[in-house]
């Protein structure tokens, strides 16, 4: 089970929030209470949405951590992941979806890098993620 810190929960509450503005901007009434049908479709858009967001955040820690870099471009990861440009930019939209915030994932890799480094690991799904540091 992911801990609540762990980058896999942090991705998907953002994919929580996000598909919640994403139904408020498409008109759904915010003072209309959701319906447990409503509820258990968004707890499984934000489950695969986060999860494919988590997806790409550990693959750019490893490519980071792979080429001993701080910081890769989207054609050099695209590149070094042998990952067709179409299939990498639907995946980044994913993950602008959850951490809109971020042109890249290279910010929250570097964190993702940095605490599995301080436990002798590599990059995971489930690494400690502080989110006050990204």
């Amino acid at each position: 089970m992911a801990s609540a810190d762990s980058l896999l929960a942090q991705c998907v509450m953002g994919a929580g929030e996000a598909i919640v503005r994403e139904n408020l901007a498409a008109g759904r009434d915010p003072d209309r209470p959701a319906g447990r049908l409503e509820t258990l479709k968004a707890i499984g858009q934000a489950t695969k949405l986060g999860g494919r967001a988590c997806a790409v955040i550990v693959e750019w820690a490893l490519a980071l951590d792979e080429l001993g870099i701080d910081e890769v471009g989207v054609e050099r990861f695209i590149e070094w992941s042998f990952t067709s440009r179409s299939t990498m930019y639907r995946r980044l939209d994913d993950f602008r979806r959850v951490w809109p915030e971020h042109h890249t994932p290279n910010e929250l890799a570097r964190v993702v890098l940095g605490e599995a480094r301080s436990r002798g690991q590599k990059p995971a799904a489930d690494t400690i993620f502080v989110a006050d540091a990204a």
